[in-house]
């Protein structure tokens, strides 16, 4: 799915191969795929009644409280599992996810399948009889650097990476144009990021989304939990398909953990890591001034001090 070539990037290169040969794929569920619906009540139960809360403090008007509901809900869902990353996972994912709504925003303005025209001229051009899958792969690349780089009619004589890069520069311009026109986000710093990826999935998911519960009649209340779980559960399908599958586990892992740890704090009233740290200082001025027979029965404090002293600090 991506353009660049890049070390990190390769994994996305065998998804595109996949893409090519589906009849020698068996399909296996993705076990970090079958538990994100679990994830999206977890989500659910952590996030959506702060965020109703915060939109009627606000007093959203009621003709909007479902897209703003969905847009709030998408930028924490991102937040929360950007913070959950290592700075080297989380450079892949921003990455991978601009790659994947870059795509999206040109299939959309275009009413094309970027992805799908990739894969149909590649079996027009190079057949699927390859020898090896390193044969296949040396074919692929070379054929993924020429079409991508390549105008093509279907785009209005645009190259597909020439219209990535301004779908690029259209999403980092997004919360700057929503705060000068009075009718969005007012993060700042690293939050822009997420809060500009945000309005994009808004803008291309939303619609659809509500066209589907629209079919279905229930109180608002239940309207809520249904759009929060569709759209969070939509995510982190999406982070699962836009990552290499071998760090998938890695970063579900983390945002597991701090959904487990939230939603303790959440039901006991408390913030265990606030006690870890009490309890760790705790420990360790009384570590450091206990007596131990190892140093003579004196404490790691009088000992540093002793030593100090014997050399004349």
């Amino acid at each position: 799915m991506a353009v660049k070539k890049t070390k990190e990037n390769k994994p996305k290169e065998s998804k595109k191969v996949k893409a090519t040969e589906p009849e020698q794929m068996v399909e296996v569920e993705n076990p970090v795929l079958s538990k994100n619906p679990i994830r999206a009540l977890m989500f659910k139960d952590a996030m959506l009644q702060d965020i109703v809360d915060g939109l009627k403090a606000e007093q959203v008007p009621k003709e909007d409280m479902d897209e703003v509901l969905f847009l709030t809900a998408a930028n924490a869902v991102l937040e929360r599992i950007g913070i959950n990353l290592p700075e080297d996972l989380s450079y892949i994912f921003q990455e991978n996810l601009d790659d994947y709504l870059s795509i999206a925003i040109i299939n959309k303005e275009h009413e094309v399948d970027l992805l799908s025209l990739f894969r149909d001229q590649f079996l027009e051009s190079q057949g699927d009889d390859f020898n090896d899958e390193r044969e296949l792969m040396e074919t692929l690349v070379a054929f993924e650097d020429q079409w991508w780089d390549s105008p093509k009619d279907f785009l209005g004589g645009a190259a597909p990476n020439e219209l990535m890069e301004q779908a690029r520069e259209k999403m980092d311009a997004v919360v700057q144009h929503e705060v000068e026109c009075g009718c969005g986000c007012e993060e700042g710093g690293d939050e822009d990021y997420w809060a500009s990826r945000a309005y994009i999935i808004r803008d291309l998911w939303f619609a659809s989304i509500e066209e589907s519960m629209a079919k279905e009649s229930m109180p608002s209340p239940q309207k809520r939990e249904r759009l929060f779980i569709s759209v969070t559960n939509a995510l982190l399908d999406l982070v699962v398909n836009v990552m290499p599958d071998f760090m998938t586990d890695d970063m579900f892992t983390g945002l597991d953990h701090n959904l487990e740890l939230t939603l303790v704090n959440k039901e006991s009233k408390v913030d265990v890591l606030e006690m870890f740290e009490a309890a760790l200082a705790k420990f360790e001025g009384e570590w450091w001034n206990a007596a131990l027979k190892e140093l003579g029965g004196k404490s790691p404090d009088q000992a540093m001090q002793a030593m100090g002293r014997k050399y004349g600090l």
